[in-house]
């Protein structure tokens, strides 16, 4: 062979070799960018057969870990097949096809007496379980077989998973702000089905190139031969999956319970996840990151001060912040003690199950334990924990100057030394933004203090349950009872002469505990307000009225003898909560002959007689928005239909993030009716700011709403149509 054969040879296998690492790269990311595509994307799917529940997300997100779980196992049991692993994996590929594109099966929504967690486990099981299953093989499955060619850097195959994973970060951030903006739900399942196809036909590539390789036996390489994975180093693992994943899923309720249970919500927390793992696999060192460590230590006790105390958009920053630190941290060690490509399954595996056991704490153990959300708090204080061992690894940087409950003492003091200056301050000056203001920078000022002098852990952590302690205390004055179910948790608050029914910081009812004033309707119903002009204008007309949405019943205040009101609640523990007179009295009090019917709203007012209602209130929050699938124009359409021809439909649009008119807008012209809106102010004792819309057929009750002072005619410059198949939340966005 000549020096010019030589060469050409040479750059040939230069060639195939970059070939083969470029191929099993855009396979990696291919496949995490329909794995972590399609988790929102069928979590909208269910979501109207689930109320719009907010818990639909933890729970689809416990599935997806679980599912992620068993197909690691799949992949490390049968990667002990060796080279004829490529041909089972092969055959494995195309079984999808034969279910695809997903469908939502016919009976989704689950019984009113069915548990709804595990009904909605066995809906995504049907939807998508083997498709995601098949799919979730493949960061494990394209390691190993890239260990088995010649490759560049395949004795150390973990830079797939950095690809793997920004192929998930940009899946999950394409469907939010490019998919669901501009495809209807049924091209997006094609969409995706042909993404399938492509990413079959790419793994088929890879596989043919693992069994070229055809290793006739895995043995280790020479620095594995003495590898061990022990079973505490194997706990570690798990650990360190466990606490950043149980903590997103726990900031992900935090944020959504006051704003929406919307994919965005859901896949930003999740993208900032993902983003701390490609960060992690891609460093080259193997030390523990101590300076990353100590600052999300010093963070947590930030995030610990303005739990409830600092507006939606700095709560916003500070948790996604803290969960970016934590999660790089937990990663990163994971990273430094990642095992040679032998052990490769098994690691993944391990990770897999510390992910899946955080998805189980959050999805299904804490709604069933704990009758508030004692998940986030938890998992907050365990974030200094992960500094836990990392001090031996380099140089012993943590300090040990200071005993753990020295050091627990003298932070909870700083902390509480903040909050009474603040609250002081607050008695001079006016205390809405100062107050909060002066909190947040004393904690940053304390968390900088805590970063310098590099604390010991377990004193970080003692601290955080001192603060985070004194923060439950109160935030408890004046509770009588805390209720939690599949659909939210709820807090009733006596104070003041009034109990407040509250989710988050969203208020869902209020009365009055004197005899005189406890009939008196409150809040967004409260007398002279647009709710009340609506009733007092149809009362010589009511016959039935309709409620989607119960909170603490105040609408019943309304009912006259000879009337009848159905509620239409889906969670059964708040019909319960409202039938309790020690509670609210508001439906025990009502002249009106009270019905309850459990269940989602708009699937059982459509199981009603045509033409049943005179009057049908739209009124079912979840966080502080309205369901989206309520206001659908199939939703439309099926509460038309149940309205009599001179019927109103009345709607209650009142949030803080969206502007709902557009979308009434676009109903009434679908229907044909006309549409006015109406604001209700807060000048009578315990009524707040209100917006709601009045469609109806009849042009007389139009004109009479709309001559007054409250009332307007529906702006319609600007329409924005929803539709089962299709809607958008960032289009209404304020």
């Amino acid at each position: 062979m000549t020096m010019t054969d030589l060469t050409v040879t040479t750059e040939s296998r230069t060639r195939t070799r970059w070939g083969v690492t470029v191929l099993f790269t855009v396979t990696s990311f291919f496949g995490a960018g329909l794995l972590f595509m399609v988790q929102p994307m069928v979590s909208k799917l269910v979501l109207p057969s689930y109320g719009g529940s907010a818990t639909v997300w933890s729970t689809a997100s416990l599935f997806f870990q679980v599912v992620l779980l068993a197909a690691y196992a799949w992949t490390h049991v049968t990667s002990r097949l060796g080279p004829r692993q490529p041909w089972l994996q092969a055959a494995v590929l195309l079984l999808p096809l034969l279910v695809l594109p997903m469908a939502l099966p016919t009976d989704a929504a689950p019984g009113a007496d069915a548990n709804q967690a595990i009904w909605l486990l066995r809906t995504l099981t049907l939807m998508i379980g083997l498709p995601f299953a098949v799919l979730s093989c493949t960061g494990p499955l394209t390691q190993k077989w890239y260990s088995w060619t010649s490759g560049a850097s395949s004795d150390d195959p973990y830079f797939l998973y950095a690809a793997s994973n920004a192929g998930s970060f940009v899946g999950l951030l394409s469907y939010p702000f490019l998919v669901e903006p501009h495809l209807s739900l049924a091209h997006q399942r094609e969409a995706w089905s042909a993404g399938y196809v492509v990413f079959v036909v790419l793994s088929m590539a890879c596989a043919v190139i693992a069994l070229r390789s055809r290793p006739t036996s895995e043995l280790p390489r020479t620095h594995e031969a003495t590898e061990h994975v022990t079973l505490r180093r194997a706990l570690i693992w798990g650990a360190l999956a466990f606490v950043p994943a149980s903590l997103s899923l726990a900031i992900t309720a935090h944020l959504s319970t006051d704003v929406a249970p919307i994919p965005l919500l859901w896949v930003l927390p999740l993208a900032v996840y993902l983003a701390t793992f490609i960060g992690a696999f891609a460093r080259r060192s193997r030390s523990a990151p101590i300076g990353a460590a100590r600052w999300a230590s010093a963070l947590a006790l930030v995030t610990a001060g303005t739990i409830s105390s600092v507006n939606q958009g700095t709560a916003f920053t500070v948790n996604l912040t803290l969960l970016a630190l934590a999660g790089y941290v937990a990663h990163a060690r994971l990273a430094a003690d990642r095992p040679g490509p032998t052990h490769l399954t098994m690691f993944y595996l391990v990770v897999a199950a510390g992910g899946a056991a955080g998805g189980l704490v959050n999805g299904l153990l804490a709604p069933m334990l704990f009758d508030r959300v004692w998940e986030y708090p938890v998992m907050v204080v365990l974030v200094p924990l992960l500094m836990i061992g990392a001090s031996h690894e380099a140089g012993n940087v943590i300090s040990r100057r200071y005993p753990p409950a020295f050091t627990a003492a003298l932070i909870a003091a700083l902390c509480v030394t903040a909050a009474i200056f603040a609250g002081e301050l607050s008695n001079v000056v006016q205390p809405t933004l100062v107050t909060a203001l002066v909190e947040l920078v004393g904690l940053v000022l304390i968390a900088v203090l805590v970063r310098w002098l590099a604390v010991r852990p377990l004193g970080v952590a003692l601290a955080l349950v001192v603060v985070l302690g004194i923060a439950a205390h109160e935030n408890e004055t004046g509770t009588i009872r805390h209720l939690r179910s599949f659909f939210a948790a709820y807090r009733v608050v006596e104070a003041d002469g009034e109990h407040q029914l509250t989710h988050g910081s969203t208020v869902h009812g209020m009365q009055f505990l004197a005899p005189e004033l406890r009939r008196t309707p409150t809040t967004y119903y409260a007398s002279n307000g647009s709710c009340e002009d609506v009733f007092e204008l149809m009362q010589p007309r009511l016959g039935h009225v309709g409620v989607v949405g119960l909170g603490a019943g105040t609408v019943a205040a309304y009912g006259f003898p000879g009337e009848r009101m159905t509620f239409f609640e889906v969670d059964r523990d708040i019909v319960q909560l409202a039938q309790d007179p020690s509670m609210f009295t508001y439906v025990s009090d009502s002249q009106a002959d009270i019905d309850m019917v459990v269940g989602d709203g708009r699937l059982k007012v459509g199981e009603q007689p045509d033409g049943a209602f005179d009057l049908l209130v739209l009124d079912a929050f979840s966080s502080d928005a309205i369901p989206v699938h309520l206001l659908t124009r199939e939703a439309m359409a099926t509460y038309a239909s149940k309205i009599t021809d001179d019927g109103v439909l009345l709607v209650h649009i009142s949030n803080r993030l969206f502007d709902l008119e557009p979308v009434l807008a676009a109903a009434a012209r679908d229907l044909g009716w006309q549409a006015s809106v109406g604001h209700g102010d807060s000048s009578t004792p315990g009524s707040v700011s209100s917006l709601w819309v009045a469609l109806t057929p009849n042009a007389d009750i139009t004109a009479a709403l709309q001559a007054k002072p409250q009332w307007q005619p529906l702006e319609t410059s600007r329409l924005v149509e929803w539709t089962d198949d299709y809607s958008a939340l960032l289009s209404v966005l304020r």
